[in-house]
């Protein structure tokens, strides 16, 4: 004959409160897990952004160059696409009569940048970018 045992209701409650507080704590760590991911996913987002952006404005300061090396007084060029993003070019003349500042301004989906190079130019030798630095870059256009 084999008996039963009997449990406690008092056991029984200690397995309940245990059981509930394990299921708090993985929902917690599911909620950390889901919350780091999102967040990585956004820094991704955005490195990725950020690469096309300046491959977009490197892309703007090498045709320059090119122009340039064929004529000093090339003056840039309008809105150029390259994959999903576009670019354009100004050429403007710099303090010194052999230099030509250079400015690319990029756009990805809803982002861009926009850059600034000031390029020596040379009779002899292909033009080269002296000075380069990244400008405060207004989407719309506006003038502040």
């Amino acid at each position: 004959m084999v008996k039963h045992q009997r449990t406690s209701s008092r056991q029984r409650g200690y397995a309940l409160i245990t059981a509930l507080v394990v299921i708090a704590l993985m929902m917690s760590a599911g909620a950390l897990l889901a919350a780091s991911l999102q967040f990585r996913m956004w820094l991704v987002r955005q490195e990725v952004q950020g690469i096309h952006l300046t491959a977009l404005t490197d892309a703007g300061v090498a045709l320059a160059l090119d122009r340039l090396s064929l004529s000093h007084f090339w003056s840039g060029i309008g809105p150029q696409t390259l994959g999903e993003g576009t670019f354009d070019v100004t050429v403007e003349m710099g303090d010194q009569a052999m230099t030509r500042v250079v400015t690319v301004t990029a756009n990805w989906g809803p982002a861009g940048r926009a850059v600034r190079a000031v390029v020596q130019l040379s009779d002899y030798f292909p033009p080269k970018v002296i000075s380069w630095q990244p400008l405060a870059f207004n989407p719309r256009g506006d003038s502040d």
